[in-house]
């Protein structure tokens, strides 16, 4: 069967690719790859065989990369790779050089045809990356639905072609790349913080007493300033002066403020953690998020809803730009807050909450403290099918969650769980955005608490940004909604994209926030994501 599998290949290439003595040495590339038996050459191992090959075909099997001038042109695009936070030796950027010289002094056939099929290649997997990214994100987060952005080879080939007819490679390259303002911050911080790292780092920061306040003296200061100097947090002049003054606790404080630590301008151990981090843990931070950002990009609708996870954060977004954003609390470690990628489809004003069975629990033992507990938080019991159940007929003392038959439903009010309204987008996890009565949690610097939902601090304005485009919905028409203390369901009328995202780096146009890694889930993307094309299995 293999052998007969292998005569047709072979048939079908002595009709594609006739034996021209111009494009012999192409051809003898190109059949290893086209029949499967060879995915290299000159050990460099081939990314994107069926892009390759795709193009090849639509050129008639001829040379792509005859303007040797133009193509050197490409390879400088290739160089370029790394400003996007990826590697150039993923697209044999060290090989093709060496080709390119090699052709340079002798012109050999052979090598310009090695170096032709080498660089198509390399163009179409960088292209490939950056519409959706190097590493397949559904192997590294079980919960990911994000649909990845399919490459047509044909339609990829004609793109090619085009452009290198045209010699527009470097538009069309551009044209791939993420257009979320968010993406061109990080590229911005990258170079910056790898012009650092290039400086080489500052010694440690040591204070004497492990602690700095503001109005203390320290003979760290000088360090102090310089340090905050270079990471752009302080614009003063340079000095010996030990004084923690006025001008460098200000610069502290925004340190700080960025770095997401209580900014009160005093240096303890978590604030001098971070001025000690070194430059290359910031690139590091960078890269994995810029390759967060690829694998959503090209999946953005005009309007869409962002939730990162890492970062606390809500944002809504119209015509790529933020228009609106607002604190959120997310799961625990242990109940973490999937990523994934859903359309919120309704939001309920004065919604009432059923109890997972998984936390049941804990009501059952409150009832037993407390025998009044279900009354005062707005408790009723009901059976599987919705039915009201007599609270003083169960045998409370007895109970527990495993042999508990009913359901707690929480009636609306001020006391919900929920708070009084939730945005609903259906999935399989049972998440969603709602109020909470809890808001003091806002004001902590980490806030994981939540059994996965995501509670919003500023809920009826999010309400309001959401309803008022299409649905007509004011801000009193809320207000007068949720006065009526009645369970309203409001249906919109545009689904609207909410996309749970882990951004550890984050920012706009004026400022970078860092975010703790929360989850844990920065270190094995950068494993893969700096780990060689041809070595990595995800």
């Amino acid at each position: 069967m293999k052998i007969l599998h292998y005569t047709i290949l072979v048939s079908c290439l002595s009709i594609c690719m006739p034996v021209l003595a111009e494009n012999q040495y192409l051809q003898q590339q190109l059949e290893p790859i086209l029949i499967g038996e060879s995915h290299s050459i000159e050990r460099e191992h081939i990314h994107s065989p069926d892009m390759t090959v795709a193009t090849y075909k639509a050129n008639g099997f001829e040379r792509v990369w005859n303007d040797t001038k133009y193509a050197k042109q490409a390879l400088k695009l290739i160089a370029q790779s790394e400003l996007e936070g990826l590697s150039p030796n993923d697209y044999h950027f060290d090989t093709l050089m060496a080709l390119a010289n090699e052709i340079d002094k002798r012109g050999a056939e052979a090598v310009e045809a090695q170096f032709d099929v080498l660089m198509t290649d390399a163009v179409t997997t960088y292209a490939k990356h950056l519409i959706r990214g190097k590493i397949n994100p559904k192997q590294l987060t079980a919960t990911w639905n994000y649909g990845q952005f399919d490459v047509s080879p044909d339609a990829a080939a004609a793109s090619l072609l085009k452009h290198v007819k045209s010699k527009s490679l470097d538009k069309g390259l551009e044209n791939l790349k993420p257009v979320l303002p968010h993406y061109k911050r990080l590229k911005d911080a990258l170079v910056f913080y790898r012009e650092l790292d290039a400086t080489g780092e500052l010694p440690a920061i040591t204070l004497q007493n492990n602690i700095l306040k503001p109005g203390q003296s320290d003979a760290a200061v000088p360090l102090l300033r310089q340090k905050l100097k270079r990471l752009n947090y302080f614009q003063g002049s340079g000095s010996d002066d030990t004084d923690y003054d006025n001008e460098l606790v200000a610069a502290v404080k925004n340190f700080q403020n960025a770095h997401q630590v209580t900014d009160d301008g005093v240096i303890g151990n978590a604030t001098l953690k971070l001025l000690n981090k070194d430059y290359s843990e910031y690139i590091d931070d960078i890269l994995v998020n810029l390759e967060r950002i690829r694998w959503v990009d090209n999946t953005l609708t005009e309007r869409f809803l962002v939730v990162n996870i890492a970062g606390f954060k809500l944002f809504l977004f119209e015509d790529n730009k933020l228009k609106w954003q607002t604190n959120v609390v997310v799961g625990r470690n242990y109940t973490k807050t999937p990523i994934f990628k859903g359309q919120m489809s309704y939001i309920v004003m004065n919604p009432t909450w059923t109890v997972p069975r998984s936390i049941s629990g804990g009501i059952i033992k409150k009832m037993k403290e407390n025998p009044n507990y279900l009354n005062e938080k707005d408790f009723v019991v009901v059976d599987s099918r919705r039915n009201p159940v007599d609270s003083e007929s169960i045998d409370w003392a007895n109970a527990s969650r495993k042999n508990f038959p009913y359901w707690f439903v929480q009636q609306p009010s001020e006391n919900n769980s929920l708070g009084q309204i939730k945005f609903m987008f259906p999935n399989k996890y049972s998440i969603y955005l709602h109020d909470t009565p809890a808001k003091t949690l806002f004001q902590q610097d980490q806030r994981a608490f939540s059994h996965g939902c995501v509670r919003v601090d500023d809920p009826f304005t999010l309400a309001e940004k959401i309803l008022e485009t299409s649905d007509n919905w004011s801000r009193s028409d809320i207000d007068d909604a949720i006065a009526a203390k009645e369970t309203t369901k409001i249906s919109l009328s545009k689904p609207l994209d909410v996309l749970l995202m882990y951004w550890t780096v984050a920012g706009d146009d004026e400022s970078l926030q860092f975010y703790t890694d929360v989850y844990n889930r920065d270190g094995a993307l950068l494993k893969a994501l700096t780990t060689p094309l041809a070595n990595n299995t995800i």
